[in-house]
């Protein structure tokens, strides 16, 4: 299914309206005392998550009832068509962070058409920072027009990344071993510990460079299209073509995407 370029504003503008509603609503349990349950090791789960996502797939499903819903609390709701939008949703991405009090967490919202996402939004509630974008409309942060930045060198670089939630030494040694080399090659490291923030700000141009292995498509479908649409580049880790099922991502800037394929070997 092609969407329009007005068909992809309007469902942005939805979008948008459910990813302020969703942080309303977890800016009242923030910082309060909640119950908390791990999914997994260090994967933890709130009621802010489940009312959040309920929210949103309330919200969402009034305006377009026809699309299907995936979700990281819920999974995926209805038969699932690749012909069909679907929501990729992470209600509460950074939730760690949410329930030890760090403001670093958001409300991540995309769509896409297979395996190709066409809206996304990203809702920084504690900051009261909005990112939206649509194929082929650009990308904006409060209404504002965004770009990734123009730094064209790792030492120059400010890069982000982050760690699956395995314990797994042998699991964990990539990792570790490319955070080390973009260490190394670059001005700075962050892991401010939630991928939809990084992927946002990588859009924004406050990042350079971003990538991490191990996450879904809730994580990266809002993201994904946030870069593009601000001028930068994604892909797996080889440089070949993004796909959400590869559960790897690299976005920079374009001017360093060269650079970081050759850490990432």
């Amino acid at each position: 299914m092609k969407l329009k370029k007005s068909e992809l504003l309007k469902i942005q503008k939805s979008a948008v309206k459910a990813s302020h509603a969703a942080g309303e609503l977890l800016m009242s349990y923030y910082r309060k005392r909640l119950n908390v349950r791990e999914k997994e090791r260090s994967s933890l789960v709130t009621q802010a998550d489940l009312e959040s996502e309920a929210l949103i797939r309330k919200m969402l499903a009034k305006d377009f009832p026809a699309y299907q819903f995936l979700g990281e609390e819920s999974g995926e709701v209805g038969h699932h068509e690749k012909r069909v939008p679907t929501w990729h949703v992470d209600p509460l991405d950074g939730t760690t962070n949410f329930v030890h009090g760090f403001p670093m967490f958001c409300v991540s919202i995309g769509l896409a058409v297979g395996e190709e996402p066409v809206v996304g939004v990203i809702h920084i509630p504690t900051v009261g920072e909005t990112f939206a974008a649509a194929k082929g409309c650009g990308a904006t942060m409060n209404g504002a027009k965004m770009k990734v930045s123009k730094r064209k060198t790792l030492g120059e670089s400010l890069l982000t990344t982050g760690f699956a939630y395995s314990r797994d030494r042998k699991k964990l040694a990539p990792a570790i071993r490319s955070f080390q080399d973009a260490h190394l090659e670059a001005r700075a490291v962050r892991r401010p510990g939630a991928a939809a923030i990084d992927l946002a700000y990588v859009a924004l141009g406050v990042f350079d460079g971003f990538w991490e292995r191990n996450l879904s498509s809730w994580d990266v479908c809002a993201g994904t299209i946030l870069v593009r649409e601000a001028g930068g580049e994604v892909s797996n880790y080889k440089g070949g073509a993004f796909r959400m099922a590869d559960r790897e991502i690299l976005a920079t800037n374009g001017h360093i995407h060269g650079a970081m394929k050759k850490i990432l070997k």
